[in-house]
């Protein structure tokens, strides 16, 4: 029985070593936190992402950190890629989002992979598990205003008739043009408006 006991005292021992301390939050040299939640989702900055894509591996929660920046918290994606050993992070929109430019988009990733990036590279892609806060319309209505302004009442009135002035064709401006520089005078005749 004291071999059990020992035993089973070293092993709760090499128990209590192995079990993990709670992951405390790292900072970057740019303030930005990171921490990494479970083995899918991480916390950047306060924003929790999961890795969707971790082709061949790319993705590093240290050097992720590092690069991201305040201005990807507005995408629902980050793509982040590998070429010449440096890390370049580009977000992309859902696809359901109308505001979105087509080329901004996450339905695009493949088109952005094969154009801009070097062939057969390493990259990753995160998505915001959450959704992106919706501003409210705080825009208030204008009131119809019932004061009569000046433009609402003439349009209002009985429209007038007018006369049909004299239209010319092309080939009359032609001729004329053609018998002015002819003559090199120039006439100008003076008409008076018809009411």
């Amino acid at each position: 029985m004291s071999e059990e006991n020992q035993l089973t005292e070293e092993l709760t021992a090499i128990l209590e070593e192995i079990v993990e301390e709670p992951v405390e939050e790292q900072k970057t040299a740019k303030g930005t936190t990171f921490e990494r939640v479970n083995e899918t989702d991480i916390l950047l900055s306060g924003r929790l992402y999961r890795v969707v894509v971790d082709y061949r591996e790319a993705f590093d929660l240290e050097k992720a950190a590092n690069r991201y920046s305040e201005v990807l918290s507005r995408y629902d994606f980050i793509v982040g890629d590998w070429g010449y050993d440096q890390l370049r992070l580009k977000g992309f929109f859902d696809t359901n989002n109308k505001r979105a430019l087509p080329d901004q988009r996450i339905d695009t990733l493949e088109d952005y992979l094969y154009e801009y990036c070097n062939f057969g590279c390493a990259y990753f892609v995160l998505e915001r598990v959450g959704h992106r806060k919706h501003k409210t319309n705080t825009k208030k209505t204008k009131k119809k205003q019932t004061k009569n302004q000046a433009h609402v009442a003439e349009k209002k009135g009985p429209v007038k008739k007018t006369t049909k002035t004299k239209t010319t064709t092309k080939a009359q401006v032609r001729t004329k043009t053609t018998t002015s520089e002819k003559t090199n005078t120039k006439k100008f005749t003076i008409r008076k408006r018809e009411e």
